[in-house]
């Protein structure tokens, strides 16, 4: 294995017990690619798993309410989910990557 590869460790050190010294997490090596658009279909589909996921997201928060109560860790764990999911959207709809359209495909052909 490429020591290079590793050289920088991840350590985390959260929810540690007394005298836990956390833990090291090397992460994976990912190539650097170029961010390639949208196709139409794409972002169609996207926009249906993301809704999809948020009605479903939405479902399991109102059963960990109902089951474990407000404040329950189940519960803040479900609105941490949702809050992600919404900084997902946000940042999707910020850095909007142009979508490929049929017209572009015939012209770089």
């Amino acid at each position: 294995m490429n020591a290079q590869l590793f050289a920088t460790p991840i350590i985390y050190t959260y929810n540690r017990a007394p005298g836990d010294i956390g833990g090291i997490i090397y992460p994976m090596p990912t190539p650097r690619v170029d961010p390639q658009p949208l196709t139409a279909e794409q972002a169609v589909q996207l926009h249906r798993d993301l809704t999809l996921v948020e009605e479903r997201l939405q479902d399991i928060a109102i059963l960990m309410r109902v089951s474990y109560g407000d404040e329950s860790q189940p519960v803040i764990r479900a609105d941490e989910i949702a809050a992600a999911l919404q900084r997902l959207k946000w940042e999707l709809e910020r850095t909007k990557v142009p979508r490929h359209t049929a017209a572009s495909e015939n012209t770089a052909a």
